[in-house]
C-alpha cells in the first residue's frame, strides 16, 4: 500500500523575497464513499451489506449525538473525536458568552495503534514518478484523482464548522 506524495513549491509567506522551495504534500488518488466503504467492510466481514451500512449509519449517528453533547468519543481501532473552539477575548468571565464563540471544531486524536498501523503499512510513492511511468506504459493505476493535493503546511488537521 502507498501513500502518495508530490513536490509541491511553496512561498515563505513570512519572507516573500525568499526563493520558494519544494515541499513532499500528500496526493490523494481518490474519494471512498459510503457505498464502496460498506462493500469493503461486507467482503472483509462476510455481513451483509445492508445489516454492515445500517450499522455504520447508525454508529455515526451516536458519534454525533456523544460529540455534540460534550463527550469525547474514544475508538481504540481510530482514535477520540471531540469539539474544540476558536473564541474572542473578553476582559472577564462574565463577559465570555455564546456570541463570543468564532468557530467549533472537530478534532480526531488518531489512536497510537491507528497510527501505527498506517505507518506500517504503508510506503512512500511519488505520485508524479509513477504518473510519468504510466503515461509511457499506457497503465493507469492510480485510482481516480479528485484533483486534492492534500492540501498541507501546518494546517490543523480538521473541518471547522
Amino acid at each position: 500500500m502507498a501513500i502518495f506524495y508530490q513536490a509541491k513549491q511553496v512561498k515563505n509567506p513570512k519572507d516573500s523575497s525568499a526563493t520558494p522551495l519544494y515541499y513532499a504534500r500528500i496526493k490523494s488518488v481518490g474519494v471512498v464513499d459510503e457505498s464502496e466503504l460498506v462493500n469493503r467492510i461486507s467482503a472483509r466481514s462476510g455481513v451483509s451489506e445492508g445489516i454492515v451500512a445500517s450499522v455504520l449509519r447508525d454508529s455515526m449517528n451516536e458519534v454525533v449525538d456523544l460529540v455534540t453533547l460534550g463527550y469525547r468519543v474514544q475508538l481504540p481501532a481510530l482514535g477520540q473525536i471531540y469539539t474544540t473552539l476558536s473564541s474572542n477575548g473578553e476582559n472577564t468571565a462574565k463577559e465570555v458568552k455564546p456570541d463570543s464563540v468564532k468557530r467549533i471544531y472537530i478534532r480526531l486524536f488518531p489512536s497510537v495503534s491507528f497510527k501505527t498501523k498506517v505507518a506500517t503499512k504503508s510506503k512512500l510513492a511519488n505520485f508524479d514518478a509513477l504518473t510519468d511511468e504510466n503515461e509511457s506504459t499506457g497503465n493507469d493505476t492510480t485510482g481516480g484523482d479528485t484533483g486534492n493535493d492534500g492540501g498541507g503546511g501546518g494546517g490543523t488537521g480538521s473541518n471547522p464548522l
